[in-house]
């Protein structure tokens, strides 16, 4: 059977992007080892240390299998394993994903400050919505085992075509990632005015720049999905989001974790924390007197027309 060098193209492509996606989750396994050991393995038992090692040993495990897959060592030309491996592999990116954004939501609230229900609310929209995605992928396993994965025997690994209208699943997490970027910056932002005096300026800059970064991942990801099972609906290319752009997504949800957990706090004499009592009390003892009609009508008073 003849094969046009495009799909060949494709196929490189494919098991180009996969290599590099399983070659970044292992470099950054390695680089932030021993921050793991020091931060995760050294603490004790929580949702956050247990959702962590899963995540985290649970991506090493799926991204080693779909490379051993994409490198033709596992096919052996079996329609039957490339059924299993499309539904296993759909089933790994969905929780994959979705539970890397559950774990950086539990892991930034304690940071936020934000209210326990709205915390709530996001955390269980990710839960519903795994449930939800997972049901969508077991209903879909039908369409899959009566699949015929394309070339099999010429290319060694599992190509299939998507459904057209299965991308709009994902349109749930896009807008909860949305969402959860908004809330996070706002809360940076009061996080910024009322406590720079006694919080290090480190921490806010390293929590703007692990949410955009885990942001941007999180669209590129989205985006992906959106693409390749459209445009590319029929083409190598519906494979990217699971070996590609899901590691990245994975390796960016766990920098947030580790560089939370490693960020040194920093520590108050009682004289330190004494003057910024007094300098809150004294900026709130300021409002209330501008604001009353006395300090209205006061002009030789404290000036009530700055910020305190």
């Amino acid at each position: 059977m003849f094969l046009s060098p495009e799909f060949f193209y494709q196929i490189w492509v494919r098991k180009a992007l996969s290599a590099a996606g399983h070659t970044v989750l292992i470099y950054d396994h390695l680089l932030t080892f021993n921050d793991e050991i020091l931060y995760v393995w050294n603490a004790p038992w929580t949702v956050v240390k247990v959702l962590f090692l899963v995540n985290r040993y649970g991506n090493l495990t799926g991204q080693t299998l779909i490379r051993l897959e994409e490198a033709g060592i596992l096919a052996n030309n079996s329609q039957f394993f490339c059924q299993r491996f499309s539904i296993v592999t759909s089933s790994f990116m969905i929780l994959s994903s979705e539970s890397i954004h559950i774990l950086v939501l539990i892991r930034v609230w304690a940071i936020w400050g934000t209210r326990r229900s709205m915390s709530i609310f996001l955390i269980g929209g990710y839960a519903l919505y795994l449930l939800i995605l997972l049901g969508v992928s077991f209903l879909g396993a039908h369409h899959d085992t009566s699949e015929v994965f394309q070339y099999l025997d010429l290319v060694k690994i599992c190509v299939s075509a998507m459904p057209k209208l299965m991308w709009l699943c994902y349109v749930g997490s896009f807008i909860l990632d949305l969402v959860t970027f908004v809330l996070t910056a706002r809360s940076l932002r009061r996080y910024s005015r009322e406590f720079q005096g006694l919080y290090p300026s480190n921490l806010l800059l390293l929590l703007v720049r692990d949410a955009t970064m885990f942001f941007i991942f999180s669209m590129i990801n989205n985006a992906m999905i959106a693409v390749s099972w459209t445009v590319y609906s029929n083409s190598p290319y519906t494979f990217l989001p699971k070996g590609f752009s899901g590691p990245l997504l994975s390796v960016a949800g766990q920098r947030v974790v580790l560089n939370l957990k490693s960020l040194p706090t920093r520590s108050y004499s009682t004289h330190d924390l004494s003057r910024e009592v007094d300098r809150q009390l004294e900026a709130f003892a300021e409002a209330s007197y501008c604001l009353s009609p006395r300090g209205r009508d006061d002009h030789d008073g404290p000036e009530c027309d700055r910020e305190p």
